[in-house]
């Protein structure tokens, strides 16, 4: 019964018996009841599905929304098999999604069986075919590494910004030292001339010691009241005939240092060698400062180092479940010195998101172009609210920006490759292209927009994993 249902079908009808049979008895009949999702967009195409009875939609994400690309009636009438031409996996989904609208029947053959039959029915169309999939298959390996490269730029002119300011920090703050540590010198071999008693050489060590203890736990001053503490320093060293007095006055006064600090260091050093011995301490102080400065450097650089380490995912399994969080926060990082320009981002976080399934680097490409996209919209002014909720079946994660807004006339063109509404030399056109990719093809998730002037959202849709 089955031989004659494909016999009458258009797709089938110039088999020979012989074929016919060995096309049925590779394949199978399946039925579906109404509802039922038969394959989804972006899963491996692994079956031939031929209707020979029902009805069956096929829709496909396009501009942000689903539509409706074929309803499937006529016996005959089929979808998938597309790995049978499949020269590797790359590309190799359904390209739609197929959903019973009553009940239905198929038959089932899968790809691998298919490739078989046509190369030993029709080895001339086969080749033709392997030619023209093969073709296919280049142009979106070439389209996805230009992607990722454009990703790869975007982290790179970050990363470099980024460390940028602590190694140049790094570099200033080592060649003062430098300097600082040569006039150290120069005061010791001062100390250990032997024009200092004993006396007033430990009260020169009390006095460091208490000045850079104070340093440790110095208060946050105004700056009103920072200039009026400097000049009250400044003419009492002034008064003293303490040589650098503006100079020194603002590092006693960072390091907490007051009139009574002073008054006591007079008393106990003499005239003789107060000069000389509280320059050493404001050089120890700046010594100190400076070594600070160059840990605070190192360990921003070494914290760029670990977020990147952790942005793409290095040492890690392909595929893991992510905190869709982490993700974003490392991403927020990465693109840091363009948020600092004038851009506030709002996170609006649901603690309690689950994980999702996914390949970390890839996921973080896709908020790298939403958020970067972004600031673009904005001119580099404005606000970034992230939004993250989810309901039992996937985690939502929502980005908004209060620029123009997209244009209805190019709204259904803007996840198409090499198309972009920025100007010539400052897009690519591949960036929600890739977000597509990544949402849809990959994570088998959804994304869709919504804008109006003065805001544009766009929704990310992700499936829970498993374990969720």
């Amino acid at each position: 019964m089955l031989i004659d249902e494909l016999r009458a079908t258009f797709l089938f009808e110039k088999l020979s018996d012989e074929q016919l049979h060995s096309l049925a008895g590779m394949g199978a009949e399946v039925a579906f009841p109404a509802e039922q999702i038969v394959f989804s967009e972006g899963e491996p195409a692994d079956f031939l599905w031929v209707l020979l009875s029902g009805e069956m939609e096929l829709t496909r994400f396009v501009g942000g929304q689903r539509i409706l690309v074929e309803t499937m009636t006529r016996p005959g009438t089929y979808a998938g098999g597309i790995r049978a031409f499949a020269a590797s996996d790359t590309g190799m989904g359904y390209r739609a999604t197929g959903k019973i609208l009553r009940p239905s029947r198929f038959f089932r053959l899968a790809s691998s069986d298919l490739g078989r039959l046509l190369d030993e029915w029709l080895p001339m169309a086969k080749h033709l075919l392997d030619g023209y999939v093969h073709t296919c298959e280049s142009i979106e390996i070439t389209v996805r590494e230009r992607g990722r490269l454009i990703s790869l730029g975007t982290l790179a002119a970050g990363l470099t910004h980024e460390l940028n300011n602590p190694a140049a920090a790094a570099m200033s703050a080592s060649a003062d030292l430098r300097a600082v540590v040569g006039r150290l010198g120069a005061q010791a071999s001062w100390f250990t001339a032997g024009k200092l008693t004993p006396a007033q050489i430990r009260a020169g060590l009390a006095l460091q010691a208490e000045a850079v203890a104070r340093s440790a736990t110095s208060p946050r001053r105004s700056v009103i009241e920072t200039g009026r503490l400097e000049e009250e320093i400044g003419d009492w060293l002034e008064a003293h005939e303490v040589a650098n007095q503006w100079d020194l006055a603002p590092a006693f006064v960072a390091a907490g240092l007051d009139l009574p600090w002073l008054e006591i260091a007079a008393q106990t050093l003499g005239a003789d060698a107060l000069s000389a011995t509280l320059n050493w301490v404001a050089d120890t102080l700046l010594a100190t400062a400076l070594v600070d400065q160059i840990e605070d450097a190192n360990a921003r650089i070494a914290q760029l180092v670990s977020v990147v380490k952790d942005y793409s995912y290095v040492d890690r399994a392909v595929e893991r479940e992510i905190d869709i969080h982490e993700g974003i926060e490392k991403t927020l990082i990465i693109l840091g010195h363009k948020l600092r320009a004038g851009i506030e981002v709002i996170r609006d976080y649901d603690d309690t998101l689950p994980r999702v399934l996914a390949n970390g680097s890839e996921l973080n490409q896709v908020w790298t172009n939403l958020i970067d996209n972004a600031i673009d919209a904005m001119d580099g002014h404005g606000q970034i609210r992230i939004r993250t909720h989810h309901d039992d079946h996937a985690v939502l994660v929502e980005i908004t920006d209060h620029g123009p807004g997209i244009p209805d006339e190019v709204a259904s063109r803007i996840f198409d490759p090499f198309f972009t509404t920025k100007d010539v030399g400052k897009g690519t056109g591949l960036g929600l292209d890739i977000v597509r990719r990544i949402v849809v093809d990959r994570c088998h998730g959804e994304i869709t927009f919504a804008s109006a002037p003065g805001e544009t959202s766009f929704l990310i849709r992700l499936p829970l994993a498993a374990s969720s």
